[in-house]
Order: structure tokens, then C-alpha cells, then sequence
């Protein structure tokens, strides 16, 4: 990859989760040292309403032509400048991160929109090579776009960054551009960045100027209006290369992430089954970004087989035991009275958007109800939040990285156990496998943990984390979405357990 590459042509990003497992390579010795505290003295949701049901999934009339991506590529062809210049030939379109928020009252209906990430793959006409960009865009009904755009522009800071299209009532950003975020093309600028790592980064471990030869940089996931993830390989005149992964925030929420993680790094120290942690480099208070370093390893998605799942289900299991047991303060505790209620307010909407899927989405809802009485609320402890095969790593001593730890609360600990298994079912992995494997962790999860677990309770929450698969399958309008809809409803219904809850009762 040549000097001052952005590469957007790499695997899209995950809706799981940031995926910073992925390409996390660094080969020879680490530029850094022990975690530095503090770059500089401190000094999701779009909620989703009931809409006009139709083929889109619950997206009304107005808005469907934006998530037709062959629509969408053609439009833009038309109107986009560089399009419009001859310059800029566009191939394919695809969509990530929609969210559409619309109102039940009639006088607050003008204030629907939706906003959406376009992956736009195109050729540069003048030389060939390929030329791909993200544009964010935000629709609006009627003429309410041109205030937005107006509204936007008052902001020196977006002036000239910011696109409209008042025949499709949209404003728009090219990436790196992003109203939330102004200081993100100024982290993802390599100029400025070569300079921040000699001149800043380096001071903080007392480090002598290392001469570098090329920066590459990768954009693993961009949440417009949150968070973007990227990764930077440096490659030094000397040969080696050093992986550096960023995310930078819209908020000031990496502070305290920067602080949970200085927090997981004291207790877990020293600890024989703890997960292994990517160095935290530290935050920058200034442009809101949190670093770390690179770990060697091979996504344990990549290599979980029939033959070694036991023996890797196992391990993950005694690290996420281990993991479940470090005390950190000043986090959000969830109940499953909270959980419960969260569920059946998604339900609702899903029962809105797909009546015919109603009386059944209920049925689960009850039973969910009647289930959580029954079951014993077992010991409340820290919860990764987050947890799924994405954010995992093996290494070459076998242990387990673990990543991304934005979404930290105090939880009942199997929260975490059904995250992860409920997401299996989103990977194509065949029944058979995904099953084996979530009796697997589990199992192990029962046998090392001393919580007071049953696989009733151990269901209770994983048809709650099926549930919200669907819901997200929804919120992204994912593709033939009323039947993936269906198909994680048929699995709360008759999941696996069930059969082995059974076993359990009858003790």
C-alpha cells in the first residue's frame, strides 16, 4: 500500500461490534511500553417509532428509494459534483448504519428522517485506478432538508464539508466529514499524524525519534454521528511494522472508557485466566480518541473447528469467569426487570412493523415474563457488554485477547454468555456447530463459575438476546428482513436448550 492510502476497500464493518480483531498483526519489537495513563490533563441510540408499514420493513414510502441501492447508485451518478464533472464513475453502492426515526403524531411527522452510510465503490475516469468513498447522508420529508443544510452551515467548522441535494431533500458528508465529529479528519490525516507520533505519542515513553518510512491507514468501523475505529500501520525505515489502533468519539465518552480500562489493567494484572488486553496507549482529551497498540494473534472466528471447539469453549469460558469476577465502580447496573422491560418495548415495535408476526412475538414475551419469576437472579458482577467471537483473538501461548470495551456495566454474568451465543447465529456457521458450540461455553461456563447457574436461566436470557437480533435486523434493515425477522423469532421460540432445560427442571 503506497504513502497517504486510505484503504475503504477492506471487509465492511461489523454491526456486532468493532471488529478491531481483524488484520490486528504487529511483527517485531513494540515500539511501546507500559500503558501511559493519560495523553493530557483531563481538563446509540436513535430510538425508533412505529412508521407506515410497507416492503422496506417499517421504512415509509418517502424514504424507500434511499435504501434501494440500485436507485441510489443511479441518483448519484446524476447528482453527486464529481459524478456530474466526469471524474468519478461509481460500480456499486452499498448501505451500512440506518437509522430511521419517524413520529406518531401528524404535526411532528415532518420531522422523520433517515440516516444512512453509503459505501460508494467507483473508478476515477482520468486514471483508472479505483477511486471509493463513504458518504453519510441524512433524508427529510418535504422541504426540510434546505433548513437542515442552512442550520448545519452556520457552523464555520462544516462549511464546505457539508453537500445538498434539494431534488432528494438530503444533506450529506463525505468520510472522513461527519457533523458530530469535526476532529476526525485531522486523526485520519497522515500528515498530521506521522508528526503526532514523532513529536507527541514517542515524548510520552521518553523514546528517541524513530524515522518512519510509510503509513498506512485502515478504517475498520465508522458509526457516523458516534465513533469511527481505524487502525494505522507504520512500517519504519528499519523493516518493521507497528499496528496502532484509534477510535475516536463524538462525546467525551472515551474518558471514561480510557478510565475502566486503566481500572481492568490493575486488577487483572498477574491474574493466570484472565483475558489478554491490548496495551492502552492512552487518551487524547483534545481530539477525543483513544489508542492502543496491536497484539499478534488470529481471530478465533478463523480458527474455531469441530475438532478444537471443546478445547477453545473451555478456555474462553474460564477467561470469561475470571473476567466476571474484577470489580470496577461507577458503572451502570442492569437488572432483568430493566431488561425485560427494554425487550418488550422492541417487541413492540417489531409486533407494529409485522403483524403477522404479532401473536407469536407475544407468546415469547409472556413466556419470558412468566420465566423471569421463576428464575433465580444469580449474583450481579461486571459484564463485558459487548461480548461476541468478533472481539476475540488467540494467541500464539493460546491465551485470549479480548477488545472493545465501550459497553462495561454491572450485569448478571450470563448476559454476556448468551451475547455471545446469540450472535453465533448471525455468522452462517450451520445449526449444528453454532449449537454445539453454545453448549459447549456454557457448560464450561457452569462448571468453572461458582454464580448459581441453570441452563433455564441460561435460556431466559438468550431468547432475550434473540429477540434483539431481531429487533437490530430491523433498526439496519438488513436484506430479506421480515424473514430474518422470523427466523431468530423461530429460534427464541424452539431454541436448543429447551430440551436441555428440560433435563435441568427435571433434577
Amino acid at each position: 500500500m503506497s504513502n497517504n492510502t486510505i484503504d475503504l476497500r477492506g471487509k465492511k464493518p461489523s454491526p456486532e461490534g468493532e471488529g478491531w480483531v481483524r488484520g490486528n498483526h504487529n511483527k517485531g519489537k513494540n515500539l511501546f511500553k507500559y500503558p501511559h495513563p493519560s495523553f493530557l490533563p483531563k481538563g446509540e441510540g436513535v430510538c425508533v417509532l412505529n412508521s407506515t408499514t410497507n416492503e422496506m420493513g417499517g421504512i415509509s414510502q418517502e424514504f424507500a428509494v434511499f435504501m434501494d441501492t440500485a436507485k441510489m447508485k443511479a441518483l448519484f451518478q446524476q447528482e453527486l459534483p464529481d459524478c456530474l464533472s466526469g471524474n468519478w464513475k461509481l460500480t456499486d453502492c452499498q448501505i451500512q448504519h440506518p437509522r430511521y426515526k419517524t413520529y406518531l403524531n401528524p404535526k411532528s411527522r415532518n420531522k422523520s428522517f433517515l440516516a444512512l452510510a453509503y459505501h460508494l465503490e467507483g473508478i476515477n475516469e482520468q486514471t483508472q485506478a479505483a477511486d471509493n468513498r463513504i458518504l453519510y447522508v441524512k433524508a427529510y420529508l418535504g422541504e426540510r432538508s434546505q433548513a437542515e443544510y442552512l442550520k448545519v452551515c452556520a457552523d464555520p467548522s462544516q462549511q464546505g464539508a457539508v453537500l445538498h441535494i434539494e431534488k432528494l431533500g438530503m444533506i450529506g458528508w463525505f468520510f472522513p466529514g461527519d457533523p458530530a465529529l469535526p476532529w476526525l479528519s485531522k486523526v485520519l490525516d497522515k500528515e498530521f499524524i506521522r508528526n503526532y507520533f514523532a513529536d507527541f505519542l514517542l515524548l510520552q515513553y521518553d523514546l528517541p525519534f524513530i524515522a518512519i518510512r510509510e503509513i498506512a491507514l485502515s478504517i475498520i468501523n465508522y458509526r457516523p454521528e458516534i465513533r469511527c475505529t481505524y487502525r494505522y500501520d507504520i512500517e519504519r525505515l528499519a523493516g518493521a511494522t507497528q499496528t496502532l489502533y484509534g477510535k475516536t468519539f463524538a462525546d467525551g465518552s472515551g474518558a471514561e472508557i480510557h478510565r475502566r480500562i486503566v481500572d481492568l489493567y490493575q486488577h487483572m494484572e498477574n491474574r493466570r485466566e484472565n483475558f489478554v488486553m491490548p496495551w492502552l496507549l492512552g487518551y487524547d482529551y483534545i481530539l477525543h480518541t483513544l489508542w492502543m497498540d496491536g497484539l499478534d494473534g488470529i481471530p478465533l472466528l478463523d480458527i474455531v473447528n469441530e475438532q478444537n471447539a471443546d478445547r477453545l469453549m473451555a478456555r474462553l469460558a474460564r477467561h470469561l469467569v475470571d473476567f466476571h469476577s474484577v470489580t470496577i465502580d461507577g458503572l451502570e447496573t442492569i437488572s432483568a426487570e430493566e431488561q425485560l422491560a427494554e425487550i418488550e418495548k422492541k417487541c413492540t415495535k417489531l409486533q407494529n412493523v409485522f403483524p403477522g408476526l404479532s401473536k407469536r412475538i407475544k407468546t415469547v414475551l409472556v413466556n419470558l415474563s412468566e420465566q423471569k419469576s421463576d428464575t433465580p437472579l444469580g449474583s450481579l458482577r461486571l459484564i463485558h457488554g459487548d461480548f461476541h467471537i468478533q472481539q476475540l483473538l488467540l494467541l500464539d501461548d493460546n491465551r485470549i485477547a479480548l477488545f472493545d470495551f465501550d459497553e462495561l456495566a454491572i450485569a448478571d454474568p450470563l448476559v454476556d454468555v448468551a451475547n455471545f451465543s446469540a450472535d453465533l447465529y448471525t455468522l452462517n456457521l450451520g445449526k449444528c456447530f453454532t449449537e454445539k458450540l453454545i453448549k459447549q461455553l456454557f457448560t464450561a461456563y457452569k462448571a468453572s463459575s461458582d454464580n448459581d447457574i441453570n441452563a433455564a436461566h441460561f435460556a431466559w436470557h438468550l431468547r432475550v438476546q434473540l429477540l434483539t437480533r431481531a429487533y437490530r435486523a430491523y433498526i439496519q434493515q438488513k436484506p430479506n428482513l421480515e424473514y430474518l425477522v422470523e427466523q431468530f423469532l423461530v429460534t427464541a421460540e424452539v431454541g436448543y436448550v429447551d430440551g436441555y432445560v428440560e433435563k435441568e427442571r427435571s433434577k
